[in-house]
């Protein structure tokens, strides 16, 4: 069993411009207005994975020493690059910030 395997996300505090993300469970069913059930492992792409933030570090210091805002929050849903992940673990990846490609707006919910 691996370190990471052992690590809750919880006890992680991200630094720089790290970012904890919770995978999406990609076996679980949806079922569509139709009746069609779809398992989220039929539309997993192999580059690009969806997510929750569940932490967020405090960012990359610019050259004069001011950081700049993070620009997401907790509770976001997003769109990463997987190639880019770190700290791989069953429940969450380590990802950088400039490894999320969209925020997800989801205005069904």
């Amino acid at each position: 069993m691996s370190f990471m395997n052992e690590i809750k996300a919880e006890s992680l505090t991200p630094q720089g411009d790290y970012i904890i993300v919770e995978k999406i469970n990609y076996d679980e069913e949806q079922t569509t207005s139709s009746g069609i059930i779809i398992k989220q492992s039929q539309m997993l792409d192999s580059t690009f994975a969806q997510a929750t933030i569940l932490a967020l570090g405090p960012g990359l210091p610019l050259p004069n020493g001011d950081i700049p805002e993070v620009g997401y929050k907790l509770g976001d849903k997003v769109l990463y690059d997987v190639r880019g992940r770190q700290g791989v673990s069953p429940d969450f990846d380590i990802i950088r910030g400039e490894h999320i490609v969209a925020v997800i707006n989801d205005e069904t919910e």
